[in-house]
């Protein structure tokens, strides 16, 4: 084999591969365009509540901030399809480009051999060639030449059809994609449509708060005076169990030295025969953790997946904290207002997440309920997760009780739905004192 043909060869191969990787890429990217669709069409359930006062009005603010992040992911991510198949479409114009000039070659071979076919006569004339031989091996030299003349023939014309074949194909092929990219195009769009839409609304509750500015201070006011309480609170109850938690290891560790020292002054005083005799009063185990029949939510469901390993090395994985579809509403951190919502700063500690009315709070992880706390009109629950603490706020209905072993997805409480129609779960996460943004830890 030639060295010009290895090359062509392998051009071919590193053309077709590219192409491959394209489409998947493209389809990949598809397959992700549906999945958001489908996540935003299922949050589309979290109705807006009516807007008869202030808090009210900060409620839909909130979801249609939420609503409209999460349709400009939709419209970035479409934009990026369909540069994704322009890609693919430049890459297969190359490609037919390549195999219009082979087609073309061949046709001008195979033309070629035709007129070559045509000066050298008819089948008469090739059976004169043949028979007008000087001996019997001459003949059969030229009947063999003869057919292997007809047969390459045959072979061009064969490798033609081929060609022309493969190009139709390519041609098709383009077409599709140029068609898949029409309708994404379509669909960025409509999308886009529906994001003006929701921006124009957003913009009108904005301008609507504004002339409302003394009543939403109020309310933001209120609001991070009731957040404060319950993050003081969240904070008492988790010093109390670190304490709690630390004396524990104490006491523990002094009984263990205890026994030791009573093992060890029992041994000397009895001999060997004194081991066997030893009571188990010095070596009893901890206290079990108890294990009741809770209310556990389908496995299969949205964002629930086996997890194995620690709580921090499945980072990223874990489930939503509120059962059916959610919005984040508040993010991580102190956090201005935004604009015509005043100067007030709200801290959550961790994410607000709006789920539909109805919704519970399950455990994002395996873990062990180590306090209920009821706190005003709402309660929460701390599970920990070795060094991890997971927070659930704003409860009602309690299903665990203090001590309670919990698996990944139970279910602890039902979230409350505020005097708004809101049905919110305020979330975090702590390593011991430290508070953690949950964003990166779940998998939304």
């Amino acid at each position: 084999m030639s060295a010009k043909r290895i090359i062509f060869i392998m051009l071919l191969f590193s053309v077709a591969c590219a192409a491959w990787s394209q489409q998947k890429s493209v389809k990949e990217m598809r397959s992700r365009v549906s999945s958001l669709q489908q996540q935003i069409k299922e949050k589309e359930r979290i109705l807006l509540s009516s807007e008869k006062d202030v808090a009210s009005k900060l409620k839909n603010l909130n979801l249609l901030t939420a609503r409209v992040e999460e349709q400009k992911s939709l419209v970035s991510l479409l934009s990026k399809e369909v540069t994704a198949i322009d890609k693919e479409i430049a890459e297969l114009t190359s490609a037919l480009t390549h195999d219009e000039a082979q087609v073309k070659r061949a046709q001008d071979e195979y033309a070629a051999a035709l007129r070559r076919a045509r000066r050298y006569g008819s089948l008469q004339d090739k059976l004169l060639f043949i028979i007008s031989a000087d001996n019997f091996n001459s003949l059969l030299h030229r009947y063999r030449y003869t057919r292997e003349y007809m047969n390459a023939h045959r072979k061009l014309a064969d490798q033609l059809k081929e060609k022309i074949k493969a190009l139709e194909e390519k041609r098709a092929e383009v077409e599709k994609v140029r068609a898949s990219k029409i309708a994404s195009l379509e669909e960025q769009k409509k999308e886009q449509q529906t994001l003006k839409g929701l921006e124009e609304k957003q913009r009108g509750l904005v301008a609507e708060l504004k002339r409302e500015k003394k009543k939403v201070e109020k309310e933001l006011t209120r609001q991070r005076k009731e957040l404060n309480n319950l993050n003081a609170a969240i904070e008492r109850e988790i010093e109390r169990e670190i304490e709690a938690r630390r004396r524990a290891e104490l006491a523990a560790a002094q009984k263990k030295k205890e026994a030791d020292a009573k093992k060890k002054d029992t041994a000397s005083k009895k001999g060997g025969n004194a081991v066997a005799k030893k009571t188990t009063t010095a070596d009893e185990p901890a206290p079990k953790v108890q294990r009741r029949e809770k209310e556990v939510v389908n496995p299969n469901s949205k964002g629930m997946q086996k997890l194995t390993g620690s709580f921090e090395q499945n980072k990223g994985r874990l489930p939503s904290p509120i059962t059916g579809p959610c919005m984040v509403v508040g993010s991580f951190g102190p956090q201005r207002g935004v604009e015509g919502k005043g100067n007030v700063r709200i801290d959550y500690g961790g994410i607000t997440l709006q789920g539909e009315r109805g919704a519970k709070a399950r455990a994002v992880f395996k873990g062990v309920v180590t306090s209920v706390v009821r706190a005003g009109d709402f309660a929460f629950v701390i599970v920990r997760h070795g060094k991890y603490l997971t927070v659930y706020c704003k409860l009602q209905n309690i299903k665990v009780s203090q001590g309670d072993e919990v698996n990944t997805g139970d279910i602890l409480a039902d979230v409350a739905t505020d005097v708004s129609g809101a049905t919110t779960l305020l979330f975090q996460i702590r390593n011991e004192k430290v508070k953690l943004n949950p964003r990166p830890w779940l998998k939304l």
